[in-house]
């Protein structure tokens, strides 16, 4: 309640914005807005949403936009609040909002029962054909869309062990995060491991999006119904691949596994599967196998592959049973799997990436 207070002593009415004239350069607090965390506000007013609470969910969804303006979900969603609540002028204007900050999904608002309430009003019928006008424009301004393959430069952090000698070999480790996450933030996992003798990598994502005004990365494509985007997943594989190679290329690297928390351990198991020659022993925390790319028509030797699979048993995002099934598949392609789980959520569990640690060392 605080930080809301704050921000509407700091907000000009009508407007959201503070104007120069309030502003008073000399106040060592005149900037204390930017020191606000409203990064629970999204979700808070996601639960609100859902629990039919329209007007938190509103207020909530607001005092989250005033750090990300950007945020097109968010305001479409104040524009479906409105229109539960019947609001149709309110809903009109901030379905609007949306469209202009990058929601143009016409096609789902058409039939988002959301607005069933006012979908007949003049109001509303009006908007929706001046929306439907607008992004109907886009095409003669942008022409025919299509995908490329090309190569790029990526980021990857690497964490070295302690008197590490370039003039020896050690074991390579590649750690891929998770949905929304970053290299910067799974490089830090290297302080879980106990005394590690290996290589650290952690390479991003190669599809960053933005999220509350911060830049996350995704392993594989955002869904787009005008392309075969399950296609391009595969591209990733050869991402890490590239890794890998170029990795030998600078160290003198012996056995190498790769460690995926979640997305990346769905990458895990699908890179692991189509390259098995790379790499010793494959790890995977809080994911599941994609049985859309379980197809030996792809693969190579797996015979010599071993794999680590870790789930929690409280995981919301992955069930425990996801990680038993992908142990099941494993075992049935003649992979040695051990499998091990923890009492817990979605996470990479502390005692049980130090089991995997052992399990690492017992194959060197």
């Amino acid at each position: 309640m605080a930080i809301l207070l704050l921000l509407l002593t700091l907000s000009f009415p009508g407007t959201g914005l503070a104007t120069p004239g309030e502003i008073d350069p000399s106040d060592p607090s005149a900037g204390d807005f930017l020191d606000l965390d409203l990064s629970d506000y999204y979700r808070i007013a996601g639960d609100a949403y859902r629990d039919e609470n329209y007007n938190l969910a509103i207020r909530y969804y607001l005092a989250s936009l005033t750090r990300n303006i950007d945020n097109e979900i968010a305001i479409y969603n104040v524009a479906c609040c409105y229109a539960l609540m019947g609001n149709v002028e309110l809903a009109s204007l901030y379905l609007q909002r949306a469209v202009i900050a990058g929601y143009h999904d016409i096609s789902f608002m058409r039939e988002d029962h959301d607005f069933d309430s006012v979908r007949d009003d003049p109001l509303f019928v009006g908007t929706m054909q001046h929306i439907s006008a607008a992004l109907a424009e886009a095409p003669d301004y942008a022409g025919d869309r299509y995908l490329f393959h090309a190569e790029a430069a990526f980021r990857c952090l690497l964490r070295f062990p302690e008197g590490y000698d370039p003039q020896l070999e050690y074991p390579l480790v590649v750690g891929l995060h998770g949905y929304g996450d970053s290299p910067e933030n799974f490089i830090r996992i290297w302080e879980y491991f106990d005394g590690p003798d290996f290589i650290y990598a952690c390479p991003r994502g190669p599809y960053p999006y933005t999220e509350n005004n911060v830049t996350a990365f995704s392993w594989f494509k955002p869904y787009d119904d005008e392309y075969d985007i399950r296609e391009l997943d595969l591209l990733s594989t050869e991402y890490v691949i590239s890794l890998v190679d170029d990795l030998r290329e600078r160290h003198l690297i012996s056995d190498v596994f790769l460690f995926g928390f979640s997305q990346g351990c769905a990458l895990t198991w699908m890179t692991g599967l189509t390259h098995p020659e790379e790499f010793r022993g494959l790890i995977g925390f809080g994911g599941r196998l994609d049985t859309t790319f379980v197809s030996p028509s792809g693969w190579g030797d797996v015979s010599g592959l071993h794999a680590f699979v870790a789930n929690g048993t409280m995981d919301q995002a992955v069930s425990v049973e996801a990680g038993l099934e992908t142990v099941e598949i494993l075992e049935d392609l003649g992979i040695e799997t051990v499998f091990s789980s923890w009492e817990g959520v979605h996470m990479v569990n502390r005692p049980v990436l130090l089991q995997a640690q052992e399990w690492m060392e017992s194959l060197r």
